[in-house]
């Protein structure tokens, strides 16, 4: 898949890719928390130790 500016615009989409696409925003924002809550050293480590 390549990145591109433009929206993608789905017409009817399915139940399922609707709970898809939220189990996924859900996903990221919880590891966005994870990450706002990391001292700076822990991130740090983790990025070298991974």
């Amino acid at each position: 898949m390549s990145y591109t500016r433009e929206p993608i615009v789905i017409d009817n989409p399915s139940e399922k890719l609707l709970k898809t696409i939220k189990k996924l925003r859900e996903h990221k924002l919880s590891e966005l928390e994870k990450l706002r809550n990391m001292k700076p050293e822990e991130f740090s480590c983790r990025i070298i130790f991974s």
